[in-house]
Order: C-alpha cells, then sequence, then structure tokens
C-alpha cells in the first residue's frame, strides 16, 4: 500500500513537469529549423532563449532595463521560495488524499488551501509584473499584453530565468 501510494505522490509531482516539456524542431523565430540554418548545428539542438532573452525581445528593452527586470525577479523568486515548496506538498497531499479515499470534506480542505496558495503565488507574479511596468516607457507599456500571459507560473521553478523554446 505504502508502495503504491510513493508512486502515486511520484505520479502526481512529475506529471506536469514532463507534460511541460515541449518538443519540436523550430528555429529562433518559431518557423521550422531549414538544413542551412547554423544556430545548432555544433550543437544539434533547437534554438532556445532565456525568459529573460524573451522579456527583452517582447518588451524591447534597453540593457539596463533588462538588468533592472533581472533584479525585480530575481528578488521575487527568493521571496516566492518558500511558498513554491508549499505549493508542491500541497499538491501531493491532495493526490494522496484522494487515492487514499479520504472523506470529501478532508479533501476539500486540501484543494481549498492549495487554491490559496496558488492566489499568493499570483500574487508575486503580478507584484513583479507591476514593479517591471513602472520602469518601462509609453511605447513600451504599449507591448506588455502579451508580458502579462508570459508571467502566469513564472516563479514555479527553482529558477525563473530558465529558456523557452
Amino acid at each position: 500500500m505504502r508502495m503504491r501510494l510513493w508512486v502515486v505522490f511520484l505520479v502526481a509531482v512529475w506529471a506536469p513537469v514532463a507534460s511541460a516539456q515541449r518538443g519540436g524542431n523550430n528555429g529562433p523565430r518559431g518557423q521550422q529549423e531549414s538544413a542551412d540554418d547554423q544556430y545548432g548545428a555544433l550543437t544539434n539542438r533547437p534554438y532556445t532563449q532565456s525568459k529573460l532573452d524573451r522579456l527583452g525581445d517582447m518588451l524591447r528593452l534597453s540593457r539596463d532595463q533588462k538588468n533592472g527586470a533581472r533584479e525585480i525577479f530575481d528578488a521575487a523568486q527568493k521571496e516566492a521560495a518558500p511558498l513554491r515548496e508549499e505549493i508542491i506538498k500541497g499538491r501531493a497531499a491532495i493526490a494522496v488524499a484522494m487515492i487514499s479515499e479520504k472523506p470529501q470534506a478532508e479533501i476539500d480542505q486540501l484543494i481549498a488551501t492549495y487554491g490559496n496558495l496558488m492566489a499568493q503565488m499570483t500574487g508575486f507574479e503580478l507584484r513583479a509584473f507591476a514593479k517591471l511596468c513602472a520602469t518601462l516607457n509609453p511605447d513600451q507599456q504599449k507591448r506588455v499584453g502579451p508580458v502579462f500571459a508570459f508571467m502566469s507560473g513564472m516563479f514555479s521553478s527553482r529558477n525563473w530565468n530558465t529558456t523557452v523554446n
């Protein structure tokens, strides 16, 4: 029984990570890689950008603005770290409770707690987003729509500035 719970716990924790991985052979602008593209020739890997580089491209940030954005997001990441660990534990607790066929009231309480944690994480993301927006000039502020969507889940991993395809 314990082994089965352990396996379910591992599946509950790692399934979102595995499903978030994207394949594909896309180039730097989303087009298919052609035979003459040289950006990945030596490494045989598709072109990737860090989240900071992607933000810089989306908003056309200067070097100083990118450094400021890095400081904002690094500080928010550190602030959100304990909450991220609680979210991981909360998700696993929900899975274990469901598999163990706990009473629905107990499961509902775990789900409510998890929802509260997710709302707090959204608060961290949006406060960082607001700080970033305050540093932008009016032309850049017109481009924040896609960045708002990009911020969702920004601090859900240990390092916010990972590469994206």
